[in-house]
């Protein structure tokens, strides 16, 4: 055991070497080859332990942080795999470790997928940028935002966003527009179109397709210069001879009918420029008649349509791309033709970047030798495609909208100009306390210099419920960071002192200073019940007065009664509800509460202040309630209804020596008794029926002239079951059968 442990590591690695060449691997790709030496193996390998997958990423570190943000390629699909299932190493110097079969990869698997034009793109065309030690292409990093490729195009509206780009392009052409545009230049511009104006090409207003917004239209003149000799209308304006809806639809002259009609620019034209008012009739027709040859003889016998139309001098038929040696791309497709063909020369013209921008080259002689299409590309000259990766600082965040010469102040772009450390660009403005921290410990991404999200709980003090809300400077002021008290008095005042010696936090939490944890029924000598848990604190704690309070209810509350009722509240309160009276001996007296009584608030019966005093004013109901009977039953209205309910009453007809049989006990009560008169009415069948008595005189059944003693003895022939049929054997014999009246 006193053998060292180092002794038996080198006899166990000499013994390998003893090996043999039979062992050996084979050699490292070319990426790699600085790396094929033994005392380097470690740098990859551990003993007994493979290769781990940190050891990759801590080289390759842009692969690293894709993957932990799960961005690209490596994000996505890459990130349960070992680095080594797909870059196998030690098969030699002209292995390809990448693997990337560029013909057969799938592009969806980076999250963005490519469809139209875009699949006829080559690779290296969006995926510009190299790896900054090998030189080797990378395919990492590259923009999906349209304008980093195509340039910021149509500038700015004020109503509308031109920076979705989709909502008018689509992938399979620039010019060719989506079927359906998603653009309303009627509710999204400050000029609807009507008329004319409903067909005219984009460009002849927004020239040059760029700038599409704000245009200022005042009047006609605005975009249409006046065609007639000056003065020749005097004072009229356009509109009383010209609408939208056409120029020549509008005139009463129509040029077509003199053989010749007015096409394209030729429309805008005042005829004073091709009209006499002495000779009228021009020329000739030909281009030359009107219009000197720009060219110089450079195109002769070839037709003036070849190349231009009537539209406009400038608005070319030619096509730049299949008709000459230098297709147009990007900005160069919006350049006046005069500036690279200056004083109208068309061929030869010089193709190089140099012949036209040479004076315009702002890095001198830094990237002497090196094509400008490595950084810049047609589309923009400031939108490069430049990987500042390469150097070591890769941009990201805020630093990628910085122009160069922020970084670069003495315009030589170069990395011996501008060290990549904060302290060069930024002031310290925590004043040396994080001096041995990094500064992207805490400012991580550059997205920007606040700290949204950042990690308290590396700190003493752990932030939980309200804090979370509190801004930085609440608690850090002017930028203090450290050293801080974390006690609850360095920032919150103690307006419990000195009644309190206890801990803030025995009775309150970080979640909300109103969120008490005090038990009060536990923790005080007063249980809470009723409303006197909802009742705010402030109520009974004036002024943040906790000890001594009173307990008895007229500590906290106005006797209404002033004493009348006796000391003790709870008699008929309780803490539920004060407006609930308990009632307990309510039985007191002549008048016993019960049914709909026992459900009326006190204020009811004895006034909104509870002033009234009802003792001694007796049972009857007539004392509250109005008699609907007026007297003609009596004053024992509990005779027939009770407290539960004032209907139907317990009141039995049989009583009044009149009982209710047959039809009677259907009948309203009113019927009988109106004007609710209910006594003293007398119980003969003439006092309702008298008029259907009389009724059947003259009839076959004709009751004055055969009843002799006329309603009196009604009973005789009729029952109270129904007027018809008649009692059988009664004297008339006529209704007996039950079918005549």
């Amino acid at each position: 055991m006193g053998y060292p442990v180092r002794h038996l590591l080198l006899a166990l690695v000499m013994g390998l070497v003893g090996l043999g060449a039979a062992y050996a691997a084979k050699p490292l790709t070319q990426v790699h080859a600085h790396l094929d030496k033994q005392e380097e193996c470690n740098r990859c390998h551990v003993a007994f332990g493979g290769v781990p997958e940190e050891k990759c990423r801590s080289c390759h570190l842009d692969i690293d942080r894709r993957v932990k943000a799960n961005q690209g390629f490596h994000g996505r699909e890459a990130a349960t795999v070992k680095c080594y299932d797909c870059h196998r190493e030690h098969l030699g110097r002209g292995h390809d470790i990448t693997g990337l079969d560029r013909d057969r990869f799938d592009h969806r698997k980076t999250g963005w997928p490519l469809t139209g034009n875009h699949e006829q793109v080559r690779c290296r065309s969006c995926h510009t940028a190299k790896r900054p030690q090998t030189g080797r292409d990378s395919y990492l990093g590259a923009s999906t935002r349209c304008a980093d490729c195509h340039g910021e195009y149509h500038g700015q509206a004020r109503k509308s966003d031109l920076g979705q780009c989709d909502r008018c392009h689509n992938t399979y052409g620039w010019e060719q527009l989506n079927a359906n545009l998603r653009f309303d230049h009627e509710r999204e511009t400050r000029f609807p179109r009507t008329g004319k104006h409903m067909q005219v090409e984009c460009a002849k207003c927004h020239q040059g397709k760029r700038a599409f917004g704000p245009i200022a239209v005042q009047s006609c003149t605005t975009c249409h210069a006046d065609p007639h000799p000056p003065g020749i209308f005097r004072e009229r304006i356009c509109d009383e001879c010209h609408v939208t809806k056409g120029w020549k639809d509008a005139s009463a002259f129509s040029h077509a009918s003199t053989g010749w009609p007015l096409k394209g620019r030729h429309q805008k034209v005042e005829c004073l420029n091709c009209h006499s008012w002495k000779k009228w009739k021009p020329r000739t027709k030909d281009c030359a008649g009107c219009h000197d040859d720009a060219h110089r003889g450079q195109f002769a016998g070839t037709p003036c349509g070849r190349c231009h139309q009537e539209s406009g001098f400038k608005n070319l038929v030619f096509n730049h791309d299949t008709m000459s040696r230098f297709p147009l791309r990007g900005r160069h497709r919006r350049v006046d033709c005069a500036r690279c063909h200056p004083g109208g020369k068309y061929k030869p013209v010089e193709d190089t970047c140099e012949s036209c921008h040479g004076k315009q080259n702002p890095h001198g002689d830094t990237f002497e030798g090196r094509p400008c299409a490595n950084c810049h590309s047609p589309v923009d000259w400031k939108q490069t495609r430049f990987d500042h990766g390469i150097t070591g600082f890769p941009l990201a965040g805020q630093h990628e909208d910085q122009p160069c010469y922020r970084c670069h102040p003495e315009g030589t772009e170069t990395q011996v100009d501008t060290p990549p450390d904060c302290d060069w660009c930024h002031q310290d403005l925590h004043r040396g306390q994080f001096e041995q921290r990094a500064c992207d410990d805490c400012h991580k991404g550059f997205e920007r210099f606040s700290i949204p999200l950042f990690d308290h709980t590396v700190a003493r003090f752990q932030l939980q419920g309200k804090h979370l809300d509190v801004s930085c400077d609440g608690c850090h002021k002017d930028g203090h960071y450290r050293p801080i008290d974390t006690a609850c008095a360095n920032c919150h005042q103690n307006f419990h002192a000195p009644q309190f010696e206890k801990k803030c936090e025995e009775c309150h939490t970080a979640a909300a200073w109103s969120e008490e944890v005090f038990d009060h029924d536990r923790q005080s000598d007063y249980r809470l019940a009723g409303q006197h848990r909802r009742i705010d604190c402030a109520k009974c704690h004036v002024q943040n007065d906790y000890k001594g309070i009173p307990q008895a209810c007229e500590g906290c509350h106005l006797d209404v009664h002033a004493g009348t009722k006796g000391p003790d509240c709870d008699r008929c309160h309780t803490a539920a509800d004060w407006t609930t009276n308990r009632a307990i001996d309510h039985d007191f007296g002549a008048f016993s509460l019960g049914g709909a009584h026992d459900r009326l608030p006190c204020e009811r019966c004895h006034g909104e202040n509870r002033e009234i005093q009802l003792a001694g004013t007796g049972p009857e109901c007539v004392g509250c309630h109005k008699d609907p009977h007026f007297g003609s039953l009596g004053p024992f209205c509990h005779d027939c209804h009770s407290q539960d309910q004032f209907l139907p009453s317990t009141f039995l007809h049989d009583r009044t020596g009149f009982r209710l049989s047959g039809s009677h006990r259907f009948v309203a009560c009113r019927d009988c008794h109106p004007g609710r008169v209910y006594g003293g009415l007398p119980s003969t069948c003439d006092f309702c029926h008298t008029d259907t008595f009389q009724r059947t005189a003259g009839t076959d059944c004709d009751h004055p002239a055969q009843c002799a003693n006329g309603v009196s003895t009604c009973q005789t022939c009729h029952t109270t079951l129904g007027f018809l049929p008649a009692r059988p054997g009664s004297a008339c014999g006529t209704c007996e059968a039950g079918g005549r009246r």
